[in-house]
């Protein structure tokens, strides 16, 4: 068993019919949110989603797919390795919309509405509209309206952000410019009938000259992580101060796909009897492996996975072991063993993504500093995936 576990690590079946079937079946039962932004054209929509999900692309527009005749889909980071969903509905104020269509396409998925408008912009018919048919649909939708471009309402250009971000306590009625204070309220009249939750927010570019780029953006994950169940939110927002660490476009690159394959190995693990999951763990993790290699030009072979593997310091037949001795405690060992191993695959990418960082580098690090790496990111990996690992744990065992 264990040379089968070996080989699969070096050369995956990734053709596997059985196991990609059984992958699919696992990733169908992960709750992957939906973020679905509804906005003019120009009002913010893909800053927001770059704020979000940390893609420096210059147009979001370019990976986003058809879904249905009014709305596009953006899978991040792609669809193989899918976390989060943002649906951007198009043409609204330009042609008549149903949002019928799009609610039946999502309507069973987590969803978040976020409304999108320009601070300063007072036609927003049909945005309202639309907002009032997908709220009377589905009342429990969390609403979250996101009034952007603040600096349009400022006294001149030379007027600066008011620090701290006041909009989340009622001192911002007393110190925010009259013309973008009454601006503002109006928008928030617009929603009277819906419990809708407002964040002003100023994402810019840094050649625009205002301090900071993301005004807001906090205020902004707050409101996430109150309406966002499971801990979404939580791994959403450590994508950001995860890379910390390592701020080399590589390892950005790495971080949503180290989630994605830490979240499905997690689901994988779920299963409770001993042993029967390892084959598919195991080849959750090479796929990742093969990844973050080829994320950083690197092509592995048996030779070089021996040496990646000894130059950490990290056994898989240790990480497996452990894991499965938790599993056979009843009840308890399952949830336990879901959580280990989605742990277990986040710190394994995370310390990948050291190494090949410092292989095109040409540094050398030592094995006690990898296994310390490694041994961070596994806590980390277990406090920030915990909930969103179990509620995947009981979709797929429902």
């Amino acid at each position: 068993m264990w040379k089968k576990i070996y080989s699969s690590v070096i050369t995956p079946r990734l053709d596997d019919e059985a196991v990609n079937e059984r992958l699919e079946t696992i990733k169908s039962a992960m709750p992957t949110p939906v973020f679905w932004l509804l906005g003019k054209t120009q009002s913010g929509k893909t800053s927001i989603i770059k704020a979000l999900t940390g893609d420096s692309r210059a147009q979001i527009g370019d990976g986003m797919q058809s879904c249905t005749k009014t709305a596009f889909i953006y899978d991040f980071p792609d669809s193989q390795n899918c976390i989060m969903r943002f649906l951007d509905t198009r043409g609204l104020g330009e042609v008549d919309y149903e949002p019928d269509a799009d609610i039946d396409a999502f309507r069973e998925q987590a969803h978040v509405l976020i409304v999108v408008m320009k601070a300063m912009d007072h036609s927003q018919h049909a945005i309202i509209k639309a907002v009032q048919s997908i709220h009377k649909a589905k009342p429990d939708w969390p609403v979250i309206v996101v009034q952007t471009a603040l600096h349009e309402g400022y006294p001149n250009p030379a007027t600066e952000h008011v620090s701290p971000y006041p909009y989340d306590t009622e001192d911002w009625l007393q110190i925010t410019p009259d013309s973008l204070r009454r601006s503002l309220l109006e928008q928030r009249t617009l929603f009277k009938d819906i419990d809708a939750q407002f964040v002003p927010v100023d994402l810019t570019l840094p050649e625009d000259g205002y301090q900071p780029v993301n005004y807001g953006l906090e205020a902004f994950w707050r409101s996430l992580e109150a309406v966002l169940p499971q801990g979404i939110a939580m791994i959403l927002h450590d994508m950001k101060e995860g890379r910390k660490q390592l701020q080399d476009v590589y390892s950005k690159a790495a971080h949503p796909h180290i989630i994605a394959y830490a979240l499905i190995s997690g689901a994988a693990g779920a299963i409770p009897i001993p042993f029967v999951d390892i084959p598919v763990v195991t080849l959750v993790q090479a796929k990742m492996f093969h990844t973050i290699a080829s994320i950083y030009n690197y092509q592995p072979d048996r030779k070089s996975w021996t040496e990646i593997t000894s130059a950490l310091g990290i056994t898989l037949l240790t990480s497996i072991g452990r894991r499965e001795l938790v599993k056979l405690v009843p009840v308890y060992g399952s949830a336990v063993s879901s959580v280990l191993t989605a742990a277990t695959t986040y710190a394994l990418g995370k310390t990948l993504t050291v190494y090949f960082q410092n292989l095109r580098s040409g540094k050398e690090l030592s094995r006690e500093l990898f296994k310390e790496i490694y041994t961070e990111q596994f806590e980390l990996g277990r406090v920030i995936l915990k909930d969103y690992v179990n509620e995947i744990q009981h979709k797929v065992l429902k």
